[in-house]
């Protein structure tokens, strides 16, 4: 019911957003085609318009992708950002696909360096907000309702604050070169049983949206071209020589 309520108060913002998007492909996208119709015609003047928002969208959707130099990469839309993803939690030895779970605290398990401290402090958000989670889950089984706290005033509910929790005994290991393994214990500040926790980092990919719109350019380019081509030819031999189509009014 929360969901439902905060996209409903998000929809108005949605919907605006929607609709300057279509105004302005039509304003000056639209303007653009109606000048080049009124020149080459309405089927030779949207290949023409075509060929040449591909070919803008390549230029900027590489340049998204893989910068240049002066412009830095990923300016453009982002994909998900690299982050720690809890993967496995018990009350004692955890099994995973990762054998190293199982040795925790022990080697290859280390501690942090003293230059990880933002790594340190990013984990243990991370499971802070992991075990928030999990006890929200146990709360509404028991038929009890959870919400933020702002929603406290108007509200009667029980609030989960993730600063409650305490992680502590923060550790990391690789499973392989490529993989970089964190795990630590934590428990509710006010009593409960103490959980350990593990988590990969996941160096996620920013550039998806970029790669994507850079294939979709590329793609619409590759198929307009030749029929802008055959349509230029058969132009050049009306202007040439050969004979007009039928004139039926302004294009």
């Amino acid at each position: 019911m929360t969901h439902a309520v905060a996209l409903l108060a998000l929809s108005p913002f949605f919907g605006k957003g929607i609709a300057v998007i279509i105004c302005a492909f039509i304003l000056f996208v639209g303007s653009i085609y109606v000048l080049l119709s009124a020149v080459f015609g309405l089927r030779m003047g949207y290949l023409v318009l075509a060929v040449s928002f591909f070919a803008w969208m390549i230029i900027l959707s590489a340049l998204w992708a893989f910068g240049a130099p002066g412009t830095p990469r990923n300016l453009g839309p982002r994909g998900y950002e690299p982050h720690w993803q809890v993967f496995a939690a018990g009350t004692g030895s955890v099994r995973s696909k990762y054998p190293q779970t199982e040795k925790y605290p022990f080697r290859p398990w280390h501690p942090p360096d003293k230059t990880s401290t933002t790594s340190v402090d990013t984990v243990e958000a991370i499971m802070q907000k992991y075990m928030a989670g999990l006890a929200t889950e146990q709360l509404r089984k028991q038929g009890k309702e959870v919400c933020s706290p702002d929603e406290l005033p108007t509200r009667n509910c029980f609030v989960l604050d993730p600063a409650t929790f305490t992680i502590d005994d923060v550790k990391f290991a690789n499973a392989d070169p490529t993989t970089h393994l964190a795990g630590a214990r934590g428990f509710f500040e006010e009593g409960g049983q103490q959980i350990v926790m593990f988590a990969y980092f996941d160096r996620g990919n920013v550039a998806k949206y970029s790669i994507g719109f850079l294939g979709a350019s590329i793609f619409g380019f590759l198929i307009h071209l030749p029929f802008l081509d055959r349509a230029e030819r058969r132009r050049k031999e009306i202007l040439t020589g050969g004979t007009a189509p039928a004139w039926y009014g302004p294009a």
